[in-house]
């Protein structure tokens, strides 16, 4: 019997709808329509108006459901303190109750499309960056240890594959052969396909077990959220252990002052922003005068910004489908124009959808991906 349902998660959802607009002001989609509908406790309004049988359902309710980030930005938790799991779980549940009730299809279907034109993965990774992958990093059978090497990062971060095989050598550690991406299947519970993805990550769980996996390192928060706290909440025994790999760097090579871009599932689902700071300490700072409140930015010899719960999403963190281009332009322009404000010519970016954007946005800065930083 499944619990991650909307039934068990009713009083949260209920929670979430009391209109608490003080977080509106950071609600990135908000902030590129300034409409009301685009602020999570609204569009899980018309969610639990349709749940508890108060209106009809509908392709409009639908979009608006489905018409978000999960950036976790703008949420209520971000002001008073509250849980930031409950937000994101009643909307993922709730996307569900509008497929089930036959609205927002097209949106799941674009995801199945883009998985059965792929081979199972929401990126191609191209001949030559898996091979580099492949050449970078150190195997041996019978390690115990396992690449967790997502799709995302195969995809749009293959460059700094020979750092970080070389990180790894220097530290003895060797991994189980046959590196190859491997899709996380975060996107099945973003689009409300739970039961799919419930399926789906427990296969994976099993087919790494059956490997005789011990340690799965993980390159991205995204894969290192599901796996663990995810993972968790839908009864999903995970009998291994997860090592995040930004969790075993002591500190990044980094010589120039640098903007660091953490990315929602660092900064808000795993809470890193710390853990991350720490990895550039500057010999010296100083706070300038008039960066905002929540977005410090510093007169400093390396990080020139501090990460928090409130730095802005540049884009979703897993493949986006059926997503207003209008808005995520807006969305991708309120971030960028931050990172213009810390004067940095140099960006570290922890997440890999942010620095394939970056790396497009912002080409006459040099955009390093954290693991060419070892």
């Amino acid at each position: 019997m499944r619990n991650y349902t909307l039934e068990n998660y009713e009083d949260k959802l209920n929670h979430q709808v009391i209109h608490m607009d003080q977080a509106v002001c950071y609600c990135p989609e908000f902030r590129a329509s300034h409409m009301l509908h685009d602020y999570p406790s609204r569009k899980l309004q018309l969610a639990r108006a349709v749940y508890k049988g108060e209106m009809e359902p509908s392709e409009y309710i639908a979009k608006l459901v489905f018409q978000g980030i999960l950036s976790r930005q703008g949420e209520r938790w971000q002001n008073f303190g509250e849980n930031p799991e409950d937000a994101t779980d009643v909307t993922i549940l709730c996307r569900e109750l509008m497929l089930k009730a036959g609205f927002g299809q097209a949106i799941a279907e674009g995801l199945k499309d883009t998985l059965a034109a792929n081979g199972g993965h929401v990126l191609k990774t191209s001949a030559e960056s898996l091979k580099a992958w492949q050449e970078a990093i150190p195997v041996l059978s019978g390690s115990g240890n396992l690449l967790f090497l997502d799709d995302a990062t195969a995809a749009l971060a293959a460059e700094a594959a020979p750092v970080l095989g070389q990180w790894f050598k220097e530290r003895g550690i060797s991994f189980e052969p046959d590196i190859e991406p491997i899709f996380a299947g975060f996107e099945y519970f973003a689009y409300g396909l739970v039961d799919e993805g419930i399926d789906y990550l427990k296969a994976l769980v099993e087919k790494m077990h059956d490997k005789g996996v011990k340690v799965v390192y993980t390159l991205s928060a995204q894969s290192t959220y599901l796996l663990t706290t995810f993972a968790e909440k839908l009864d999903i025994e995970v009998p291994f252990e997860v090592v995040y790999l930004p969790d075993e760097i002591k500190a990044l090579n980094i010589d120039t002052p640098s903007y660091f871009y953490g990315g929602s599932f660092n900064c808000r689902f795993l809470g890193n922003g710390q853990i991350l700071n720490a990895l550039a300490v500057n010999d010296d700072e100083k706070r300038v005068a008039t960066s905002m409140e929540f977005l410090p930015l510093l007169e400093a010899d390396r990080r020139v910004n501090v990460l928090n719960i409130w730095q802005k999403p540049l884009t979703a963190e897993y493949f986006l489908t059926g997503f207003d281009e209008a808005m995520a332009e807006k969305i991708q322009q309120d971030a960028l124009a931050d990172i213009e404000k810390s004067g940095a010519n140099q960006i570290v970016v922890f997440e890999p959808y942010a620095y394939a954007l970056l790396k497009s946005k912002l080409p006459e800065k040099k955009v390093l991906y954290y693991l060419a930083c070892l």
